[in-house]
């Protein structure tokens, strides 16, 4: 379903990955400071694919120098080691449908009819990409960083939304967390 990444094995046409998703959304306004939410620091993250949400806080709590993201946006670790290692997840059962965490997560948006949260879940997991991204890390201090750029300007092949959804559908069917495993190392090696 992939093919491999920034070529165009199976005639969808290039595109980059900041056409297919929104990159690191704006908070809205509108956001009542009561409501509970999710609060998702970098360790609730897994590599392979799990995301705790059970930290619930009210919103004015985590509304300023957090990262903020909403459910089915995907996260992705930013900072060393933890993108070589793989954190990353599909944002799903967050307290509100709202989430605020680590500030250290670039945030993918997927655009409704043209993008799948798990479709980019996976992108982000090739070997592949994370190696390429990690030629582009910037920072001093071992503190270095993918910027927004390298996700923005990054050539994908852009595959149906019915053949996203439909591995969407495989994905849920099974246990997810055996599934997400066994597909990530076999996409990914």
């Amino acid at each position: 379903m992939f093919g491999e990444l920034g070529k165009d094995e199976k005639g969808w046409g290039l595109t980059t990955l900041g056409e297919c998703c929104v990159l690191n959304p704006k908070r809205p306004r509108n956001i009542d400071d009561n409501l509970m939410v999710s609060f998702v620091p970098m360790p609730s993250v897994s590599e392979d694919g799990h995301i705790d949400c059970s930290d619930i806080r009210p919103y004015k709590e985590v509304k300023k120098g957090f990262t903020y993201f909403a459910e089915n946006d995907v996260l992705f670790a930013k900072i060393t080691p933890c993108m070589e290692n793989g954190k990353g997840a599909v944002a799903e059962g967050l307290e509100g449908k709202i989430g605020s965490g680590s500030t250290e997560f670039h945030v993918l948006r997927p655009i409704m009819g043209k993008s799948n949260p798990y479709w980019l879940y996976i992108l982000t997991m090739f070997k592949s990409f994370r190696g390429e991204a990690r030629k582009v890390m910037t920072g001093t201090g071992g503190q270095l960083r993918v910027p927004v750029s390298f996700l923005n300007e990054y050539p994908i092949s852009l595959p149906p939304i019915e053949l996203q959804n439909e591995f969407e559908t495989i994905v849920r069917q099974s246990d997810k967390s055996k599934y997400i495993c066994n597909v990530t190392r076999r996409l990914l090696c």
